[in-house]
């Protein structure tokens, strides 16, 4: 009787031993990224060009961390490269409110506003982006060009005079910079502000890639 007693216990023990085993744990989830990692990852695909992706890796940083300014700031650039410039601008204007002393956004915002048609507050960001010392020869250049729409020709002589300064490869800044000292001397009408899309002449424009 002890011994079938003893054997019963073995058996049941073994049993609650193998039962054990096949209870598999689920392993535990992984962690979230943080904000600093959603932005990394958010880079590596602005890298690559692939804008859709970069964007929805900057959405979650700035979602986690409203006030990282370049979440905010590069999230801009993808809206904008996907040809959504009313999310781009919001975006922008985001760091813009959180670092105004943003120079890249300044100089982004102002060619949007360019892009757009919307010279005033293009020449506002644009004048911002002069005034933070910005080193972009193109930025001068779109100065000039509007302010020869405004008859504003000394300014333009020297936006263009400027961009020249930090550019010289730029053919179409010497032609429209040669041709403001002539409208400036002789009085001819002033011209409406180009396209930001292309220059004649072999320079490219401005390209929130470049930044």
């Amino acid at each position: 009787m002890k011994r079938t007693l003893i054997a019963l216990a073995a058996i049941l023990l073994l049993a609650a031993l193998l039962a054990g085993c096949k209870r598999e744990t689920a392993p535990p989830p992984p962690p979230q990224p943080t904000a600093e990692q959603y932005f990394q990852y958010g880079m590596q695909e602005f890298q690559r060009e692939n804008y859709a992706g970069a964007q929805s890796q900057f959405e979650a940083a700035a979602q986690m961390a409203p006030g990282m300014i370049d979440a905010h700031y590069y999230l801009g650039l993808c809206y904008y490269k996907q040809n959504m410039p009313r999310r781009a601008e919001q975006s922008l204007l985001t760091a813009l409110q959180l670092a105004p002393a943003h120079l890249q956004a300044r100089e982004v915002l102002g060619l949007l506003y360019y892009a757009m048609g919307d010279f005033p507050r293009a020449k506002r960001e644009f004048e911002q982006a002069a005034a933070l010392q910005s080193t972009n020869a193109q930025i001068y250049y779109y100065l000039g060009v509007i302010a020869m729409s405004e008859n504003r020709c000394r300014d333009a002589l020297g936006y263009f005079k400027r961009s020249l300064e930090l550019d010289s490869s730029m053919p179409q800044v010497r032609l429209d910079y040669d041709a403001a000292k002539r409208r400036c001397s002789g009085g001819t009408p002033a011209p409406k502000p180009k396209e930001a899309t292309s220059f004649q002449g072999g320079a490219k424009a401005l390209d929130p890639a470049d930044f």
